[in-house]
């Protein structure tokens, strides 16, 4: 599976309740295998830098400042949505489109 279709920002669109996930999670996938997970901690954006990669389809992610690794499915659904499958509970996740550039003349 290629993954240059998961470089990007994705923010939370639903989650189910017992993956307790946290409103306005975003997660930004950068070249390289650095994942920066922002999340809404009393209205300050708060990052976790965190490393990853894929293999076949599976995200497997980790934080080198604590221990603590994840594995998790994903895919890429229809209307470029990315699926997070936990063996059971899922969350999806939209791609953040960033603002268009004003043009200069």
């Amino acid at each position: 599976m290629t993954t240059d279709w998961l470089l990007g920002t994705w923010r939370l669109m639903r989650a189910d309740p017992q993956l307790d996930f946290a409103p306005g999670v975003r997660m930004e996938f950068r070249a390289g295998g650095e994942l920066r997970y922002h999340v809404d901690v009393g209205g300050k954006d708060q990052v976790i830098s965190l490393v990853y990669r894929v293999d076949g389809d599976m995200l497997h992610t980790d934080n080198p400042a604590a221990p603590h690794s994840m594995s998790v499915h994903i895919a890429h659904g229809h209307g470029d949505v990315l699926l997070l499958d936990f063996a059971g509970p899922q969350a999806l996740l939209i791609r953040e489109v960033p603002p268009a550039r004003a043009h200069i003349q």
